[in-house]
């Protein structure tokens, strides 16, 4: 398997040597199987890693491997050195955890209650005839809008169609046979031994028949999977502890002082002085309504049992009723106290999970709450989008991810080209969300022209907040003095405009002049500096020399100390290409660490653009997303709708990113050849019954019956290409498209492979560049896959 930098859910970074073919094929194995690799998890010398010595003495391996399909069993994998077995290889020995009772207690819970629907002609007309009040207080008001909408609820409500019972008839029959063996003393040891075998299996089969059938139905209604998947879970997982579950009391202590350290306020940031508030427009019903119809359903309800599917169903006297409250609400600037609580729940990311660094606090809020904050971010959305750079991409209408990733990749793909110099810095900042300092916020609003009113309702919304984390048996209540709340619609919002305030201290945007150029910093494309490119907290750093980038990130630094932004020293990271110097980049006089590769908005870029890695990720994506539906294609009989479920979620996984891909054949057959797998895993055969059968590739696409991976890839291309090229509002992407350096020569030879060779090749005629054509839709539409 050999060292890798960056671990997988599959495996980890501990290995010896570097991974060959035979490795990569092990690696798939793990994602094709979903088993972990025990070996890399553990952290050895490397002369308690090698397992096979050579005849001569002189090469040592790991070529001995624990797999393993419970990761959180392993506790230890290990060579045993001093057993002699009288072989080449070395005994490898695996510690594993097997403890019922703390298994019990940690997977046990209860089943979920289900959601109701609601008959929206009985809700509208419970909502009409009950007797309204606009009180003055807004908590006693929310609290009585409340209690009239669980009763107007309740005789609207329709029971949902649950899931099959758990044991059917032959269950139910053996284990009441059972009953009655259990007491006839007459009866022997081998039959009750019989008796209760019979019942394990067929409770067994029951279940497993269950599950069967419910995904069955879920699948040929087309809906989601692994909402359906959830439901039918029995079990819970606990948050891990160090201490496996003995020492609860002093573990949740540990966790509450984290988390009341994390929401307290360190850096004290005065408000800045405001107009006096005018009164808005109120809010209308048919905000409400739109509003309403972005609400996502099936999401927690909140403390106050409200749902979505209950407001979806209301109609226009929900609307009408809600912009009534929402106004007064507005005009007043303040917001009911039961909004300002929430509950926490604990969502795990990459890396050691018994850390709570590795964990996302997300806030199960009021839905009613946020759908008050959707209809106030409706309103402001356009002016806060103002407010930001071109740079900045997260959470903004008509952007993506794959704008950064094609600008990246364009700047990369140019200074390999011409040879210029290249440095880039990744910046991680250490929970970013929930540490922004409240009154930055607040004041970058101002600064962004938000009328004064808003600001003072987003004030109101952040005072004397609290939040309650459940990590065992326990409620621990938190307050919170800073940061903005994940899962609020209107936090992203609010944290891109705090940072751009104070990125714009800086000054790396600014008009210049060109002839002094010793105040510029980042690269100049075609006249206009690029220094950075962001999406909300992920942030990049572009430099031609590594001293500069210090003073970049050392800037960028200490203006986000002051709204309460701390970066993350070991996960920042940088690299460089082979034409830039060959300094270190620091942060506050520390050494950074300097990678060859780095994951940006899920795409794995270096500085060759190399896509070989890029692609064994694509691959285990491909593996990992057939698993999650294996278990139901492998017993649907309709090839179409197993088709279809094939489609939606195993291409979006295997081609993600392609668009931006130079057009390679060694990219091509390496995607081809793992589709290709995935379809023999889908129609159950292998390449050796393919080949015995004698049957070609497209003899079993005639029997999935699903699309060609290359065309779907040639056809996002060709869409993304023509997208770039219409842009008229000067975004980086299109920018560095066309980007030509020209006081720089270009080098003798062949460039490597560019991403506008594609397009080139396919479409450029004598007299016709592909640019030209793509300025026009309807010319682009016919000469290109679509």
């Amino acid at each position: 398997m050999g060292k890798y930098a960056t671990p997988s859910i599959r495996h980890g970074k501990h290995g010896l040597g570097t991974r060959n073919d035979n490795g990569e094929r092990l690696a798939d194995l793990l994602d094709s199987r979903r088993l972990y690799h025990g070996n890399s998890l553990f952290e050895k010398p490397d002369q308690r890693r090698w397992t096979w010595r050579s005849p001569n003495g002189d090469t040592t391996n790991e070529i001995d491997h624990i797999l393993a399909n419970r990761k959180w069993s392993l506790l230890d994998v290990a060579v045993l050195p001093s057993f002699d077995v009288g072989s080449d290889h070395r005994l490898v020995r695996a510690k594993v955890r097997l403890n019922q009772k703390f298994l019990k207690k940690d997977y046990h819970q209860p089943s979920r209650p289900r959601r109701p629907t609601y008959d929206i002609t009985t809700l509208e007309e419970k909502i009409s005839e009950h007797d309204w009040q606009l009180l003055d207080d807004p908590t006693a008001d929310y609290e009585s809008l409340c209690n009239g909408l669980i009763r107007c609820a309740e005789p609207a409500a329709r029971p949902t169609s649950s899931l099959p019972p758990r044991l059917d008839q032959r269950a139910k029959d053996l284990l009441r046979r059972r009953g009655e063996v259990k007491r006839d003393p007459q009866v022997t040891h081998l039959e009750r031994l019989t008796i209760d075998k019979a019942c394990r299996m067929a409770v067994q089969e029951s279940l497993a028949n269950r599950r069967r059938s419910a995904l069955l139905q879920t699948a040929e209604k087309r809906q989601s999977l692994k909402k359906k998947k959830f439901e039918l879970v029995d079990e819970r997982t606990a948050l891990e502890d160090s201490t496996e579950g003995r020492e609860r009391p002093a573990e949740d202590v540990k966790k509450r002082d984290f988390y009341t350290k994390l929401f307290r306020s360190d850096v004290p940031v005065p408000r800045t002085p405001t107009p006096p508030p005018e009164d808005e427009p109120p809010i209308l019903p048919e905000e409400v309504k739109y509003a309403i119809r972005k609400l996502k359903v099936g999401t927690a309800a909140g403390p106050d049992n409200i749902s979505s599917e209950l407001l979806k169903a209301g109609g226009d006297s929900l609307y009408r009723l809600l912009a009534r409250h929402f106004s007064k609400y507005l005009s007043e600037a303040s917001i009911p106290e039961q909004w300002k609580t929430s509950k926490t729940i604990l969502i795990p990311k990459k890396g050691d999970l018994t850390d709570l660094n590795n964990f996302r606090p997300i806030s199960l809020l009021s839905v009613v709450y946020k759908l008050f904050t959707k209809v106030i971010v409706n309103r402001l959305e356009k002016q806060l989008d103002n407010f930001q750079p071109s740079s900045q991409s997260g959470f903004r209408r008509n952007y993506s991810c794959l704008d950064h990733i094609h600008a990246l990749t364009q700047v990369v793909e140019r200074h390999r080209e011409h040879q210029m110099p290249l440095a880039l810095a990744f910046v991680d900042y250490y929970k970013a969300f929930d540490s922004v300092e409240i009154n930055a916020v607040l004041n970058a609003l101002a600064s962004a022209g938000v009328a004064t009113k808003y600001v003072e309702l987003i004030a109101n919304s952040n005072e004397r907040t609290s939040t309650t984390i459940q990590l065992f048996d326990k409620k621990l209540s938190i307050a919170i003095r800073k940061g903005v709340r994940q899962g609020d619609t209107i936090s992203p919002k609010l944290f891109s405009t705090a940072l751009e305030d104070a990125m714009r201290q800086l000054g790396w945007d600014e008009e210049h002049d060109w002839e002094d150029s010793t105040d510029i910093r980042g690269i100049n494309i075609d006249g206009k500096v690029l220094t950075n490119l962001r999406f909300a907290d992920d942030i990049v750093l572009f430099s031609s020399s590594t001293t500069e980038l210090s003073s970049m990130l050392n800037d960028l630094d200490e203006v986000g100390k002051k709204i309460g932004l701390k970066m993350n020293v070991k996960k920042t990271q940088w690299m460089k290409n082979r034409f830039c110097d060959q300094g270190k980049v620091t942060l506050e006089g520390r050494d950074l660490q300097e990678v060859t590769s780095y994951i940006y908005l899920g795409r794995e870029v270096n500085m060759v653009n190399d896509l070989q890695a890029e692609i064994g990720r694509r691959k285990r994506a491909g593996w990992a997303a057939f698993n999650s539906i294996k278990e139901v294609t492998s017993q649907l009989e309709d090839p179409k709708l197993r088709a279809h479920i094939f489609e939606a979620s195993i291409i979006p996984a295997i081609s993600y990113g392609t668009e931006v891909w130079p057009d390679t054949k060694k990219n091509a057959t390496a995607l081809r050849t793992s589709y290709r797998a995935l379809e023999r895993a889908l129609i159950g055969t292998t390449r050796f019954e393919q080949w015995k059968k004698e049957q070609r590739s497209t003899d079993l696409r005639q029997l999935s019956q699903i699309r060609d991976l290359e065309e779907h890839i040639q056809r996002g291309k060709h869409r993304w290409g023509g997208h770039v090229n219409r842009r008229q509002d000067d975004r980086w992407f299109t920018r560095l498209t066309h980007w030509i350096p020209r006081n720089i020569k270009r080098p003798l030879g062949r460039p490597p492979t560019r991403w506008t060779d594609y397009f080139r090749k396919n479409i450029s005629q004598p007299g016709r560049h592909w640019m030209t054509v793509a300025q026009d839709r309807a010319a682009w539409r016919t000469c290109g896959p679509r």
